[in-house]
């Protein structure tokens, strides 16, 4: 824990901006990456870091979408560490790279004492197995009414039925978008389209449901309905509803996605999506529910549909095997969770009173709140990635988020007749590192050069009344980040001579 002396220059910090004019500069920290394999979330997308470029958007700390401003490529030889989450899967980061969590393994099983934990960033050395990540829940909304049927219907094409230029973005739309995302496939020709979905012939109600959808949405009516195998293949014909599902939704189950604009939709609307999307790929009873897709992208996008509902779950990746196809799978096994569930599916449930946690994670504040499962070190050699971004300076892999730096430092000095007129500093950092910095910049100001070239670590540490081990590297940083400035300001001196 934090001292009081710490808090107080964390919250109020002293000396914090840039000196225009300033005789000298100091800048330290550590760069900080991501192995190349790792997943960012973009547009609702998550993409491996390589095919990551700037001027698009980013999922940010604060649940929002931000600019990337800049990429970054190094090679780097040494020390990476996996972090594994019980929930979300694992990103692999190099030690320094800050994460947002709470130091919480010594409290894991007493949930009551977590609210007396700081949120903060923590260097990956730093964490260990029961720390809790702070993963943003996507909070930006955007409804839509209508959308266009932006199909172009052939100049030539004389027979089919008339479709209408617009459809209304509603609960029985997007239903059928779950169904068609799950269960739905489509065949495309010149002239000839199918837009075809593929039940068990147990699930009347879902077939029943698929034809009244689009019989309300489109005036269809099934062409065939074919039923072999405990299953039934309803079959609508139109080229033009083909092409429309393709371009929006994917063709393929291993292609299939929401687009961007419909997982920024509200919330109540975002329920009849899942409802759908459950009822084809999915199953619930009392104990636990499951989805499962070979779908990368859908996948990751059902998460995130589920954690803006505040819904518990774990996110599994089996990997392919023989003739099977990778797959992921997600399971909701907390009771609340269900119950939740089990409302957007329609589905009555008879789950016991005594509501349990069983993943040991919450939602708070925006964020789903995941223990760390184990940390391990890793020992790689080459190219790692990172990623500049505007205002947020931070962006969330599929598994945590991650500041776009290190604890970075600059500290500005005002030299005159010989002592510091005027130190400030502007800090990129956890807590201790914006303490620190702004310390030094008190215990510094008014000193000459040669005093403050003696503020040592220990100082910085022993007028913060004492800082975590863990955090001492921070005090380090500080003192660093001063000798550097005065250090540039003697260099610039002594040329100027």
């Amino acid at each position: 824990m934090y001292s009081q002396k710490v808090m107080e220059h964390f919250k109020n910090p002293r000396n914090m901006g840039e000196i225009p004019d300033a005789d000298g500069v100091g800048t330290v920290g550590n760069p900080v990456c991501l192995a190349p394999d790792s997943l960012v979330c973009m547009n609702s997308n998550f993409t491996p870091i390589t095919n990551v470029s700037a001027n698009l958007e980013v999922l940010g700390h604060d649940g929002k979408y931000h600019l990337i401003e800049k990429m970054t490529v190094r090679p780097y030889k040494g020390r990476m560490c996996k972090i594994v989450v019980h929930n979300l899967g694992s990103t692999v980061v190099t030690p320094d790279h800050n994460i947002f969590a709470l130091k919480a393994s010594h409290i894991l099983r007493k949930y009551r004492s977590r609210t007396k934990c700081i949120r903060d960033w923590y260097a990956a050395d730093e964490l260990e197995k029961g720390d809790i990540l702070l993963y943003p829940v996507p909070n930006e909304t955007i409804d839509a009414e209508k959308i266009p049927l932006d199909i172009e219907k052939p100049y030539h094409d004389f027979r089919s039925k008339t479709l209408p230029a617009e459809i209304a973005v509603d609960r029985d739309f997007l239903r059928l978008v779950g169904y068609y995302l799950s269960e739905g496939y489509v065949r495309t020709q010149r002239s000839k389209g199918t837009l075809g979905f593929v039940f068990s012939s147990k699930e009347e109600k879902y077939i029943q449901d698929t034809i009244l959808c689009i019989k309300r949405i489109f005036s269809l009516e099934p062409a065939e309905i074919k039923s072999s195998h405990n299953r039934a293949d309803i079959r609508f014909y139109s080229a033009r509803l083909a092409r429309f599902f393709t371009k929006h939704f994917g063709e393929r189950a291993v292609n299939k996605h929401v687009p961007h604009w419909m997982m920024m939709l509200p919330l109540q609307k975002q329920e009849a999506l899942l409802c759908g999307l459950w009822r084809g790929d999915g199953y619930i009873n009392d104990q636990v529910a499951k989805f499962v897709t070979i779908s990368e992208q859908l996948a990751f996008q059902v998460r995130n549909l589920l954690l803006r509902q505040e819904i518990i779950m774990s996110f599994l990746e089996r990997s392919a095997s023989g003739i099977h196809r990778k797959n992921y799978s997600i399971y909701v096994k907390d009771d609340r969770s269900l119950e939740k569930l089990a409302r957007i599916v329609e589905v009555k449930l008879t789950i016991p009173k005594k509501l349990k946690n069983r993943h040991k994670a919450w939602f708070e504040d925006g964020y789903f709140h995941i223990p760390i499962w184990r940390v391990e070190p890793l020992t790689y050699d080459g190219l790692v990635y990172n990623l500049e971004v505007k205002e947020n300076h931070s962006y969330v892999s599929n598994s945590m988020t991650l500041h776009n730096c290190g604890d970075m430092m600059k500290i500005f000095i005002k030299v005159k007749d010989g002592r510091l007129e005027d130190v400030k500093f502007k800090t990129f950092g956890c807590g201790a590192a914006i303490a620190t910095s702004s310390m030094i910049t008190e215990l510094a100001k008014g000193k000459t050069i040669d005093e403050a070239m003696k503020i040592t670590r220990a100082d910085v540490a022993d007028a913060l009344e004492g800082l975590p081990p863990i955090k001492m590297h921070c005090s380090n940083l500080a003192a660093d980040g001063l000798r550097a400035a005065i250090e540039d300001y003697l260099k610039k001196k002594e040329a100027s001579k």
